[in-house]
Order: C-alpha cells, then structure tokens, then sequence
C-alpha cells in the first residue's frame, strides 16, 4: 500500500460513526488483492471486516452483510460492468440502508464511479447509467485516455447541466452518514461542467 492510500485509510477508519463490521465489495477486481487490503487493514487496527461477492450471493445475504455494516467499501478494478450489475438491485438497495442507518461508503477508483448518474468507462460504450447518488456527475478516478476524454466531452454536449468530476489517484470518494460529500487523500479534484452552466454565468 501507497502512502496516499493509507492516508485515506486511516482517515476513513476514524470516521466510522455506525455499528457494525467492515464489508468489502470486491466485484471489480481481484480477491487476492481484496483479500490483501483486509489484511492491511487489520494491521492499521480497523473493525473485524469481510468480503462480500455481488455477483454470486442471494438477495437475503447480501441484506445481511451490506446492509448491518458500519463501513462499506466499494473496491477498485478494471471490471466495470461487472461491479455495476452485481450491485444493481438488492446490492445497492442494502448500501443505500446501511448508508440511512448512519453507515461510511467509500469507494475507490472503479468503485466512485459507480456513484455518478453516468458512467463513462469502457468509453467505447458511451455513457450509461450510474446509481445517481451524485445527480449531474459523471465521476472518473485516475486519468483519463483520449477515448474517455471524448466520451466526457460528449456528454457534457448532450447534457447541459451534467459535469465531470475527476479525482485524482490516491483520493477516495467518501459519502457519509450525514449527507457529506468528500474526495480524501491527495485530494485532487477536476470539474468539467456542461455548457448550462456556462450559460446561466
């Protein structure tokens, strides 16, 4: 682990405010590498936490570990589709609980993205739909190759009042328990706006 990453981690473990374990949504990486990350955060003394696969657990499960946690961590990888449809339904329907309830969901890289109304990787595809917990955003984590630079150009065409919303590596996109909106770490932030809010200048 970066140093950026453990300043977002440690950060994060201090701002849990709910009960309830730690739950790792792995889906669009690898389980090593997930398997790893709960380590790491067992070593900075985090909460007793475990992973938890979107793709292949019943409704009632993924109730259970997403929706009883204190903090829910959205994972990283290049497996975007994969993470989006392992969530969609009882997934984000028991994050959403957990999040009522008064629990911290992060997510890193892929896992941020997910949040926007849009999602703009693999950029071959277009935009498509994100679970809109931030109306307007297209979120993107890391930078951007000059296909995602044209899919983000042509969404803020389509949609006047969309915007981008760049973080930059070793940040996370942290939303918590009282409606708070934070990128943390090296808290590099980009916005792209849609010609709406040019014009409304």
């Amino acid at each position: 682990m970066t140093g950026e990453s453990e300043a977002v981690d440690t950060r994060m473990l201090s701002r849990s405010v709910a009960d309830g374990g730690l739950a790792y949504v792995w889906a669009a990486g690898d389980l090593t590498a997930a398997e790893q990350y709960l380590q790491y955060l067992d070593d900075l003394g985090g909460p007793s936490n475990y992973l938890v696969d979107v793709v292949a657990e019943d409704d009632a499960t993924l109730e259970s570990l997403l929706g009883e946690a204190g903090i829910i961590i959205i994972g990283d990888g290049p497996q975007t589709d994969r993470l989006y449809n392992g969530l969609s339904g009882a997934g984000i329907k028991a994050i959403a609980a957990a999040f009522q309830r008064g629990a911290l969901v992060m997510g890193i890289g892929t896992g941020a993205e997910v949040f926007g109304q849009w999602r703009l990787r693999p950029a071959s595809q277009g935009a498509r739909p994100g679970f809109d917990w931030l109306t307007s955003a297209a979120i993107l984590t890391g930078r951007l190759d000059n296909a995602e630079r044209r899919t983000l150009k042509g969404l803020l065409r389509a949609q006047p009042l969309a915007y981008g919303l760049g973080i930059g590596a070793g940040s996370a996109l942290a939303l918590g328990p009282e409606g708070q909106v934070e990128s943390w770490g090296m808290s590099q932030i980009a916005v792209s706006l849609g010609q709406g809010y040019s014009a409304a200048v």
